[in-house]
């Protein structure tokens, strides 16, 4: 029994949110013709089983709890297919500065408590870590400035 395009697109969204681009190539995939999908993309759309803006600001939400910076975000969003001006928009929303300093800081410290002592090798350490975790090159070295001093 061949499946349709709708049906196919309903399944790839039951377990978990994604982004309008991935349905679109999930069901490029799959098979289905351009103007199908594109059909089905804007029906799921109206329905909002689709909703960028959304997905958006849940996987930042999502993101930011696991401890990861904008910089990170961005780049995972924008892999997804997120439009760079939604994404951009949606990271002003969810950090400023001072937030992303305090998430770091919050990591950081996860971090300190592990190793258990304050040293160089603790901090180059910390350093590694917030960048893979996505952070401004300028909050990380503020933060290690003041861990430093600390």
């Amino acid at each position: 029994m061949e499946k349709d395009c709708r049906e196919t697109a309903l399944r790839f969204l039951e377990f978990r949110e994604k982004s309008t681009s991935e349905v679109r190539s999930h069901l490029i995939i799959k098979g289905f013709q351009e103007e199908e999908i594109e059909v089905e993309l804007q029906y799921l759309t109206e329905l909002r089983y689709l909703d960028d803006a959304r997905y958006c600001s849940d996987y930042i939400r999502y993101g930011i709890g696991k401890g990861r910076g904008p910089v990170r975000l961005q780049h995972e969003l924008s892999e997804k297919g997120i439009d760079s001006a939604l994404i951009k928009e949606a990271l002003e929303e969810a950090f400023d500065r001072e937030t992303e300093r305090e998430a770091a800081m919050l990591e950081a410290r996860k971090l300190l408590k592990q190793e258990g002592e304050l040293n160089e090798k603790t901090l180059a350490k910390i350093g590694r870590k917030l960048h893979s975790l996505g952070y401004h090159s300028d909050v990380i070295y503020d933060l290690l400035g003041k861990l430093r001093k600390s």
